[in-house]
């Protein structure tokens, strides 16, 4: 028996447990790439409508905040809002809350 040379298990068992580090770190790498991405993605949107591109402005509709779209007219409601809306119409009942939401938006030309 020879003292200087590993086993086949021995280098089976190190190839393994260097393609499972390289695979962590390729994959921890991906991370951090999809985060910076994102990061990115959101500083050059922020603020902008994501149907047309235009500026957003944003507008207090009772205790909601509401970022509408002056080109378009997209409404649109960050996460707090939205479940703020949803408390509401558990309560007031869904059609309601939409109805006057709606009407908020509803250009001053528009007849039903």
């Amino acid at each position: 028996m020879t003292v200087g040379k590993r086993s086949t298990l021995e280098d089976e068992y190190f190839v393994r447990e260097d393609a499972e580090r390289i695979r962590q770190l390729h994959l921890e790498e991906m991370r951090r790439l999809k985060e910076h991405e994102r990061e990115e993605l959101r500083r050059l949107h922020h603020g902008h409508c994501s149907e047309c591109g235009w500026l957003v402005v944003p507008e207090k509709l009772g205790e909601v905040a509401v970022f509408h779209c002056l080109n378009c007219g997209g409404a649109f409601l960050p996460r707090s809002s939205w479940e703020k809306l949803h408390k509401a119409a558990e309560s007031h009942g869904l059609q309601a809350v939409i109805d006057s939401v709606l009407n908020w938006f509803r250009p001053v030309a528009y007849k039903p």
